[in-house]
């Protein structure tokens, strides 16, 4: 586990040194952080991912795409500096009588994309940067997983904090956020245990799953303010490895619109054109009966 974290600190480091370069955060594990139990300041963000597990008495392995990650999140007052305080909820193997809970194993690729997640929710309560939209980046699902969640052996559900319970973020900042997009219940199936180094070329299996995740663009600001200088760039792959970089792709329109602009005649300049002409008319009249009685005479 300890060894797994150095893993999430290094990449939220990176992370968040590209919005905010001068701004030190960070990042430690919190075994006792409840959903919803908030200190004064401090904002909350969860997400349900994808992760493996394996139990340390029976070696089983399985997998579970409602792993429960939370976090509670601090920006120092006048200050540029910040904490996040992190827990992610165990789960143990249902065959064994004794067996402890496990933590998961999450692939680079899926620690990237939930600190990216966590990256935008920290700019937006704690720096109060506007956003346009803010979507969920989807983690990858390595495996295709059927049926109910096991809530018997989930830390998080028997402690009350049921995924399926959990599809809104509660006791938030004023400020509201689109909620995480929460996988439908899964079932944790039996599975072959990879190589516990995982790199961004071990996806290469599910680039099919990741193709239509590639084309989700990241959120930008939508009104102009004093950190502006930290708003995200438009093509920001969190990491050198990572395969499923997001990357955003402008919508040209290929149709012009002519807009065609048709005034209608008023009816009281049409009448009193109508007037002009017939004085115009009664004048030409009056000259040429004044000049064939000139010249008769």
């Amino acid at each position: 586990m300890d060894q797994d974290m150095e893993v999430w600190k290094q990449i939220f480091q990176e992370l968040i040194q590209e919005v905010k370069p001068w701004h030190k955060w960070t990042l430690r594990v919190d075994k006792d952080l409840l959903p919803n139990s908030l200190k004064l300041g401090w904002s909350q963000y969860q997400q349900w991912g994808f992760a493996r597990f394996q139990c340390s008495l029976c070696s089983r392995s399985w997998a579970s795409a409602q792993v429960h990650i939370l976090f509670h999140m601090h920006k120092t007052e006048g200050k540029p500096e910040g904490k996040v305080k992190m827990r992610i909820f165990a789960q143990r193997c249902r065959n064994c009588d004794q067996s402890p809970f496990e933590f998961p194993e999450f692939t680079k690729e899926n620690i990237s994309r939930i600190l990216n997640n966590l990256v935008f929710r920290i700019l937006k309560k704690c720096y109060r940067e506007a956003f346009k939209s803010m979507e969920e980046i989807p983690v990858i699902k390595e495996i295709t997983l059927e049926g109910p969640h096991d809530k018997n052996n989930c830390e998080a559900c028997l402690q009350g904090y049921c995924a399926q319970g959990g599809l809104h973020e509660a006791m938030q900042s004023p400020v509201s956020l689109i909620p995480p997009a929460i996988s439908s219940p899964a079932l944790e199936i039996d599975i072959p245990m990879p190589s516990p180094i995982r790199s961004g070329t071990t996806m290469d299996a599910v680039k099919g799953n990741a193709g239509a995740d590639k084309s989700k663009a990241l959120p930008q600001p939508w009104c102009p303010g004093p950190t502006q200088n930290a708003i995200l760039p438009t093509h920001w792959s969190p990491r050198a490895n990572t395969h499923y970089g997001m990357e955003r792709r402008a919508q040209v329109s290929t149709s012009s619109e002519v807009l065609y602009s048709h005034i209608p005649q008023n009816p009281r300049y049409r009448n009193l054109n109508a007037c002009y002409c017939f004085l115009l008319l009664i004048i030409v009249v009056v000259i040429i009966v004044e000049t064939i009685q000139w010249t008769s005479t």
